[in-house]
C-alpha cells in the first residue's frame, strides 16, 4: 500500500514538472513574440496552409490519442511490489508519474504546432488557438492524488483502471 507521505511527495514532484511544461507553453508565447518581428519567411500561402491542416489534423488525433495513451500505461499489467528492489518511489508512484510524463509531453507538442506556425505563417490566431488547447489539455491531465489512490487500490485489489480483471 502506498503511504500518504509517498503520495504527498510524488505529487509534489509532478506538479512541479507539470507547471515547468505549463509555464513553457508562456515561453513559446514570450520567444515567438519577441523574434517575430525579425524572423522572415518566405513561405507561399498554399504551403503555408497544407502545413496548417496538417498540424491541427495531428494536433486533434494527439488530443484524443492522449486519453487512451494515458488509460494504457495506468492500466497495465498489476503492479509487482519488490520488497527488496533499491529503487527509492513505490513502482505504482513510478507508473503514474511515467503516465503522467508522456501524457503532458504529448499536450506541450500541440502548443510547439502552434509555435512552428507563428514562426512559418505569422499567424498569430492559429499561434494562440493551439498554445490555448495544449493549455487545456495540460490542465485536464495535471496530477490527481484520487488517480493515484484508485491506481493503488486497484492494484491491490488485481483490476486495473478501467474495471476488468487483471
Amino acid at each position: 500500500m502506498i503511504t500518504e507521505k509517498e503520495v504527498s511527495k510524488s505529487l509534489l514532484v509532478l506538479n512541479i514538472i507539470w507547471a515547468a511544461i505549463l509555464f513553457s507553453l508562456a515561453i513559446y508565447l514570450f520567444i515567438g513574440h519577441m523574434i517575430a518581428a525579425d524572423f522572415q519567411t518566405s513561405m507561399d500561402v498554399q504551403t503555408y496552409t497544407v502545413i496548417k491542416f496538417v498540424f491541427f489534423i495531428l494536433a486533434f488525433v494527439i488530443l484524443i490519442s492522449t486519453r487512451f495513451v494515458k488509460k494504457f500505461f495506468l492500466s497495465s499489467a498489476k503492479v509487482q511490489i519488490d520488497q527488496t528492489s533499491s529503487m527509492n518511489q513505490n513502482p505504482i508512484l513510478q507508473k503514474y508519474t511515467v503516465a503522467m510524463i508522456i501524457t503532458w509531453a504529448l499536450s506541450e507538442t500541440i502548443g510547439i504546432f502552434g509555435f512552428v506556425l507563428f514562426l512559418i505563417g505569422k499567424s498569430s490566431m492559429d499561434f494562440y488557438i493551439l498554445i490555448v488547447i495544449s493549455a487545456v489539455a495540460m490542465f485536464i491531465n495535471r496530477p490527481n492524488k484520487e488517480e493515484v489512490i484508485n491506481l493503488s487500490r486497484n492494484n491491490l485489489t488485481g483490476t486495473n483502471t478501467s474495471g476488468g480483471a487483471v
